[in-house]
């Protein structure tokens, strides 16, 4: 049998691969932020409701209960 095992791919003696460059402090500082920035802004902000959004509910419920006592 052959060194590489029918793979004419497999190549054992190929240069390591570079290492990868490490992420600066700053950028991932800057992720964490604007993280916490966005989370902050969606937690606070009160919950919108469509124009009329309560009066609607009591309007089909009110319009249900008409027509079945009829």
């Amino acid at each position: 049998m052959s060194e590489t095992h029918g793979n004419p791919s497999d190549h054992h003696h190929a240069p390591p691969a570079p290492p990868e460059p490490k992420t600066p402090l700053w950028l991932t500082a800057l992720g964490a932020v604007l993280f916490l920035i966005v989370g902050l802004i969606w937690g606070l902000t009160p919950a919108s409701t469509p124009e009329g959004g309560q009066n609607t509910g009591s309007a089909t419920s009110a319009s249900g209960g008409a027509a079945g006592g009829r």
